[in-house]
């Protein structure tokens, strides 16, 4: 596919994603890669508003097709790519976000939707099994970034399967509740500056890494260190 878009059609795990998003009447999603609409029309059969934005001009038209009955109604149809999309421009201002994110614009989608936070009532993505794992099991960047920003489950692992066309991967379906900020932006920065810097030096004990590391933290390196120990580094360190 020319957006590496796999699209879900394995009806039992459409109808498990749909009760796992527990939609509500008037609720407004915004939706990332509708493809066909399978998932798109589950949503608005509820009651819910979907602004769909949908890269593929393709897909757009077949989108366009199909709901014609609902556009500018219940389905508000943008043929754009997210990743330059203005939320700001759209009249509402907080949604629910829903996509099964294109493989190849994931870890760049996941920095919007972190900037895009606070207009977020919740989030439901399906990533690569990997990528999942890099944010619920592993300590780097990644997982440290997205933890910090939400409470993360993941709901529901998915097989290659029940996707067209089939993905050589696993994919997992992952629930993102947004956390309120602890910190100024201007300790954030520095917090995810000690980050990047520590995990691009992963093997290296702190000392060797950071200036005026406290005694505790000298011998450890950044893999040992829990989220709330970097926040310590943030109070402690002259950065």
């Amino acid at each position: 596919m020319r957006f590496s878009q796999v699209f879900l059609k394995d009806k039992n795990f459409i109808e498990k994603i749909i009760n796992f998003l527990e939609v509500k009447e008037n609720d407004i999603f915004i939706e990332v890669g509708p493809g066909d609409g399978e998932i798109t029309k589950e949503i608005i059969k509820r009651g819910a508003i979907v602004i769909a934005i949908e890269i593929d001009y393709n897909l757009f038209k077949v989108l366009k097709e199909k709901f014609y009955l609902v556009l500018n109604k219940k389905l508000f149809l943008f043929n754009e790519d997210f990743l330059k999309f203005n939320i700001d421009n759209l009249s509402w201002s907080k949604f629910r976000f829903f996509s099964n994110l294109p493989y190849h614009i994931t870890h760049n989608a996941l920095f919007k939707i972190i900037d895009n936070k606070e207009k977020f009532l919740d989030i439901h993505i399906m990533v690569q099994k990997e990528v999942a794992n890099k944010i619920i099991k592993e300590k780097n960047y990644l997982s440290y970034l997205i933890n910090y920003h939400f409470d993360v489950k993941e709901l529901l692992v998915l097989p290659p399967n029940v996707f067209y066309p089939k993905p050589k991967v696993f994919s997992s379906f992952l629930g993102l509740l947004p956390k309120d900020n602890f910190l100024e932006k201007s300790l954030e920065e520095k917090l995810f500056n000690i980050i990047k810097i520590s995990f691009k030096n992963r093997r290296k004990k702190l000392k060797n890494i950071l200036k005026f590391v406290p005694k505790e933290y000298e011998n450890k390196r950044p893999e040992e260190l829990s989220l709330n120990d970097f926040i310590n580094l943030v109070y402690a360190l002259k950065f």
